[in-house]
């Protein structure tokens, strides 16, 4: 078992190998074309749960992202997000009537294309749109017990407005939209926050 196993871990690694080649092969190409950047930002958040009595209910909590932009022509921007939007509490009854109540907690990754305009010297203002995969936990208050997961493909959209510090350093607030689901719940999330982008 262990000499048939050395093989197949030399062949993973050679794709693996290949792939990064790949990227980096590509990403010389593309760093011709425009600019890539990389960013963070954090803020508030809000997301909209059912409230049952007897239970917390708590929609507002903290967010934080970190994204990938890449410039293809002046003005059209491609950007890969990873977000974490907190945690909330609700709850929901279930079919047969019984109240439960709990806490959210959501993440996701998205990808979007949007466009900049520049209105004035050093500030621009910018609009995309895309998909993000959104998934949520719902962990069960006492006295109820385990959780429960959900992953769903979400419309994203945001709007930006950003001031050049330098021409790498970028300070911008954000909101962006989209929407999560577990089980029989569904709501609205919505982020709000700054960010910090380097474009390079």
């Amino acid at each position: 078992m262990p000499s048939s196993a050395r093989p197949a871990s030399g062949r993973r690694l050679n794709r693996v190998h290949c792939v990064w080649a790949a990227i980096l092969s590509l990403t010389s190409v593309w760093a011709h074309a425009g600019d890539f950047s990389v960013g963070a930002g954090a803020g508030v958040v809000r997301g909209k749960t059912d409230c049952v009595d007897g239970y917390a209910c708590e929609h507002g909590s903290t967010h934080a992202k970190l994204f990938l932009g890449y410039r293809v022509t002046d003005g059209v921007e491609l950007q890969g997000v990873f977000f974490d939007a907190g945690k909330f509490d609700g709850g929901d009854t279930s079919p047969l009537g019984t109240a439960f109540g709990g806490r959210f907690k959501v993440d996701g990754i998205g990808l979007a294309a949007g466009y900049r305009w520049s209105f004035m010297p050093s500030w621009s203002l910018k609009g995309q749109l895309g998909l993000a995969s959104v998934r949520t936990r719902f962990d069960y208050a006492a006295p109820f017990s385990g959780n429960v997961s959900e992953s769903k493909t979400q419309p994203l959209i945001g709007v930006s407005v950003g001031y050049d510090l330098t021409p790498n350093w970028r300070l911008s607030v954000d909101y962006d939209a989209t929407r999560f689901k577990v089980h029989t719940t569904r709501g609205s999330l919505q982020m709000l926050g700054a960010s910090a982008q380097y474009a390079f």
